[in-house]
């Protein structure tokens, strides 16, 4: 009985510890497989892609219960939630799909309601639906917000012309020598503005001292005014002197500037004509509805696309098999990316005992001979694949070579028939032609499937019966089995 290899002991002790982790996170996490009590209540939407059942239900991001069950209704995906018994929903509520995570995690977000409005009872129906966009539409869209992109710098450019650019430049220049003129008009008369300046805090001062008794000593305020009167006189005539001096030092410069306002006032007014008549940068952003257009659709095209990232649905899967005629075992690593129902990619590593041979031709004392030499043992797989039912085409890159294949599916997508073909050229070790197999797949548990089939139909020396298994997550599920434990949901 051939020895059991190294590579069958880790791939046991794997499996093993994947099923104790699976055990300890149901237990750990208290996630029993029958929820326990709580209230049902329907909803219908066009589409769940990316959702599955016992999906999370979340109101204002709090869990609160689980997708129980997903059925078609009148051609319509009907959804049956499982809510907490204390959670209270109201007739206004309100349902939509929602995605968290960069893997696109789907789940259920609840609206309430308003306690004005009838209480729902187990068995009803929320009806206010909130419907997520598709994939397609979203390009659809992108390429429609591209163009009004387009036109909406057009229609910039065109505003910024060259009378529109000469005004502006004009209107600063004016603005420039204007403040270039107050400057020096301070700097000038400094220190006479500073003598006037204490001047009148001078007489502030006096008349804030002598005001309240104002009224009382009219007569001592007379006989002070006699007395005060000369020297007040003396003072506000040298504040008048004062003043007449700034203003004959500087009236052309006072001149200079009232001209500077007047022609800012006439570009000012100039500007204005130019903006009601829908001329320049600013008309026409005023006036030409087309810029309002553009900018309102590449809005609402946004806005649209904000629900769409999460169209993506990722697969893992991870199996082994065990080829009868080879003797040897085969590990597969599959990541699968499904944009659309009906369409998805496939990439793959594959761990092959036998790998792939290169021929070397050698001559030795005349004699030529070709000589095999076995290359790696990891190899690849890219395949796109498009659906048709219950009919899946594919084709791409088969472990290094160029390969087709087909599955048929049956029973709700539990198993499906499969049929590949590769190495046209047999550059596989010990293979003289192509290599083709058949094999059935079929899901057991939820995350476990089975199997087995026919490989190497063409290559008699390496054909045989494989049997195997593994897992298939969606990334929504490997989340939720391997998360932390407080983050998963109450049952």
């Amino acid at each position: 009985m051939k020895e059991i290899s190294t590579e069958l002991k880790v791939g046991v002790f794997a499996l093993l510890v994947i099923i104790v982790l699976t055990y300890m996170t149901f237990k750990v996490g208290r996630l029993p497989f029958i929820w326990e009590k709580g209230y049902r209540l329907y909803a219908e939407f066009e589409d769940v892609v990316g959702l599955d059942e016992r999906s999370r239900i979340k109101i204002a991001g709090v869990d609160a219960g689980i997708v129980d069950q997903i059925d078609i209704h009148e051609g319509k995906a009907r959804l049956s939630f499982l809510l907490n018994p204390d959670i209270k929903i109201y007739k206004n509520a309100k349902v939509a799909l929602k995605m968290t995570g960069l893997l696109g995690d789907r789940y259920i977000s609840i609206s309430t309601g308003t306690p004005d409005e009838p209480l729902l009872r187990s068995g009803d129906t929320i009806t206010n639906v909130v419907q997520s966009a598709d994939v397609d539409t979203l390009l659809n869209e992108l390429t429609s917000a591209a163009a009004y992109v387009s036109d909406l710098a057009k229609n910039l450019q065109d505003v910024f012309g060259d009378p529109e650019k000469k005004a502006l430049s004009g209107a600063i220049h004016n603005l420039r020598a204007m403040t270039e003129n107050l400057r020096d008009i301070s700097e000038e008369n400094r220190v006479p503005l500073r003598t006037v300046i204490a001047q009148l805090e001078k007489f502030t001062k006096e008349l804030s001292e002598k005001g309240p008794t104002l009224v009382d000593d009219m007569s001592r305020a007379a006989k002070s005014f006699g007395e005060k009167g000369p020297k007040m006189m003396d003072d506000l005539s040298v504040l008048a002197q004062d003043l007449k001096e700034v203003i004959e030092e500087n009236r052309y410069s006072l001149k200079e500037s009232i001209d500077n306002i007047k022609t800012v006032s006439k570009s000012a007014s100039t500007i204005a004509q130019k903006i009601e008549s829908g001329e320049g940068t600013i008309g026409k952003l005023v006036k030409d509805g087309k810029l309002y257009d553009s900018l309102s659709k590449v809005s609402e095209q946004a806005e649209k696309s904000l629900d769409v990232v999460g169209r993506l649905r990722t697969f893992l899967d991870f199996h082994t098999e065990y080829n009868t005629g080879e003797g040897e075992w085969k590990g597969y690593f599959d990541l699968t990316l499904q944009p659309k129902e009906d369409k998805y990619y496939i990439l793959g590593v594959i761990s092959d005992p036998k790998g792939s041979v290169r021929e070397t031709d050698r001559v030795i004392n005349g004699v030529r001979t070709t000589e095999e030499e076995t290359e790696s043992k990891v190899e690849f797989s890219a395949q796109f694949a498009k659906r048709f039912d219950d009919l899946a085409l594919r084709i791409g890159l088969m472990e290094n070579t160029f390969g087709l294949g087909a599955d048929y599916f049956f029973h709700n997508d539990k198993g499906k028939v499969k049929l590949d073909m590769w190495d046209f050229s047999a550059k596989e070790a010990e293979a003289d032609r192509s290599h083709a197999r058949v094999g059935v797949d079929y899901r057991i548990f939820k995350y476990i499937f089975v199997s087995s089939g026919i490989d190497n139909l063409l290559n008699s020396n390496r054909r045989g019966i494989y049997v195997g298994g593994g897992f298939r997550f969606e990334d929504e599920d490997f989340k939720y089995l391997f998360g932390k434990p407080g983050s998963l949901p109450l049952p």
